[in-house]
């Protein structure tokens, strides 16, 4: 009397899982034109490694959407010393630079200039992001350094 019980038990847990597993499947599966959402997925979920741009000039373009007021650019060679200008400041230091961080070493040397209000509080937040050890990335001829804990991003293009 069991038997009946159990087959008839175990052949509804099949037709279950059955059902249940195409669906998910069809659900799951993207479509055949469409491209992983994950950038690192063909690698199996191991995040590419790109090394840092060294030695090009790098242009800001924005910061936090708003674009510079004077032209402040950033250059780190292959020793790791950086130099640049920040609106107000021209600077050198030496960067620490990790597989997606960077930042000073030590405090920049600067060389003051006198600038108007409203460039020193755009300045302000350039150091504020620059100092605060960002993530950096590069898409295409883009240096993207985003601070931590969300205070802002500073997009920088590649000049020639």
């Amino acid at each position: 009397m069991k038997r009946p019980s159990i087959a008839l038990a175990t052949l509804a847990c099949a037709l279950a899982l059955g059902l249940a597993f195409p669906a998910q499947a069809k659900k799951d599966k993207p479509a055949e034109g469409d491209k992983p959402q994950d950038e690192n997925a063909e690698s199996g979920g191991i995040p590419r490694y790109q090394p840092f741009p060294h030695g090009q000039n790098f242009i800001l373009m924005e910061l936090n959407g708003k674009a510079p007021p004077k032209e402040i650019w950033l250059r780190i060679d292959s020793t790791d010393r950086a130099t640049g200008s920040s609106g107000c400041k021209n600077w050198s230091g030496i960067f620490v630079i990790g597989p997606d961080r960077l930042g000073p070493r030590t405090m920049p040397a600067f060389t003051e200039q006198t600038c108007d209000p409203a460039t020193l509080a755009f300045e302000r937040e350039y150091w504020n992001i620059l100092l605060s050890g960002p993530h950096w990335d590069t898409k295409g001829d883009e240096l993207i350094l985003k601070a931590l804990k969300g205070g802002g991003t500073l997009r920088f293009s590649r000049s020639l």
